[in-house]
């Protein structure tokens, strides 16, 4: 997958969530969308704690 920015990932999840629980997919789609789902939260997640990180490192709260 390429990397895509975090609005990008979140839009898709909720497209993702919305056709989910639209349930009006066969369950191969369920399955692929499920999986693309996973793999777009967990980049979230990712970048989420990323700029955590780097907003503890500049506000001074990185362990200096």
């Amino acid at each position: 997958m390429d990397k895509i920015n975090y609005e990008s990932s979140l839009k898709r999840l909720e497209e993702i969530a919305a056709l989910l629980e639209k349930g009006d997919v066969s369950l191969d789609e369920m399955i692929k969308l499920y999986t693309e789902g996973t793999k777009l939260a967990s980049e979230c997640a990712k970048a989420l704690n990323e700029a955590q990180t780097k907003i503890s490192e500049l506000s001074g709260e990185g362990g200096e």
